[in-house]
């Protein structure tokens, strides 16, 4: 018996209820990832396979993931997108994705954060890492990413968290767990 299927054993859900589960996590991870498919692998990125592998990490409670929506107007960074000129129009080329750089580097360094571009991950890089000590580390992808990349370091990197933006009044948190699969009592 695999330990996914020992853990919801031990849980007594029934198999329906967990399928169930796992598939409203799927469509959210669809609506909420927006994927890109530069160095493809095969038969990963393009996959529902893949989402569901995630999907599962979530169900199982070996990550936690939430999404942040900012209020009509207003976008999720103290408004600083307005002050770089981010522009709704402009989204995803490499301009806007500089300026978003730059507005999520400021936001954190007013936090007193340190700020780092392009930190390497277990796979590939991130576009911003950002540290302090007594916090979790964050790692930020902005604009569009790939699931597998995602996947992949949401079961390899341990004690941190992953932040997706796809636009200025989206973001999506993914939590990993501590070595123990336990949460650690981190802000």
């Amino acid at each position: 018996m695999s330990s996914i299927s020992s853990q919801f054993t031990e849980t007594g859900l029934p198999w329906h209820v967990v399928e169930e589960a796992t598939n409203r996590e799927i469509k959210w991870l669809e609506r909420v990832i927006e994927q890109t498919y530069i160095d493809e692998v095969p038969g990963c990125d393009k996959c529902r396979y893949t989402l569901r592998k995630i999907a599962l990490l979530i169900v199982t409670g070996e990550i936690k993931a939430k999404e942040f929506t900012a209020r009509d107007g207003h976008d999720l960074w103290d408004d600083l997108t307005q002050k770089h000129g981010v522009k709704k129009s402009a989204r995803h080329g490499g301009d806007w994705h500089k300026k978003m750089m730059d507005v999520l580097t400021e936001y954190f360094e007013k936090q007193r954060f340190e700020v780092i571009p392009e930190p390497d991950l277990s796979k590939e890089r991130a576009d911003l890492g950002v540290y302090r000590d007594g916090y979790r580390d964050l790692f930020i992808e902005i604009g569009t990413t790939s699931a597998y990349k995602l996947w992949w370091n949401l079961q390899m990197l341990t004690s941190s968290k992953i932040l997706l933006v796809p636009d200025e009044r989206r973001a999506i948190e993914f939590i990993c767990r501590g070595e123990r699969h336990d949460s650690l009592r981190m802000p």
